[in-house]
């Protein structure tokens, strides 16, 4: 969690008491100084981290993230890659059957 905040702090170019936030499409991703990620106010549970380069490179990394989804029942895996300083969310509804629709969407980030 906190090499999260800190890949999420260089993103911003803030202090460490400042608040760092990305809006990707209709997700609003916040972190505070602890290291806790939210989206839209529900806290993200990190699966993964691959860094697309070296070790500890925050500007080449993947973020696989499991989220309640605020707008009806259910999760949503996201995945937040992050190249060169630009960052691009993946999002998928988790479905229960197979026999639901899949809805996914890409979506360009800005910092707040």
């Amino acid at each position: 969690m906190i090499k999260t905040f800190i890949w999420l702090l260089s993103l911003t170019s803030l202090s460490a008491s400042a608040f760092t936030a990305l809006q990707c499409g209709p997700f609003d991703l916040k972190a505070d100084q602890k290291g806790t990620v939210t989206v839209n106010g529900n806290s993200a549970k990190i699966k993964s981290t691959t860094f697309l380069k070296a070790k500890d490179d925050y500007d080449n990394v993947k973020l696989h993230w499991r989220v309640k989804n605020a707008k009806a029942p259910g999760m949503i895996d996201m995945d937040l890659v992050t190249r060169a300083g630009k960052s691009l969310l993946d999002a998928e509804i988790v479905r229960t059957s197979q026999s639901q629709i899949k809805i996914r969407g890409s979506y360009d980030c800005e910092k707040k």
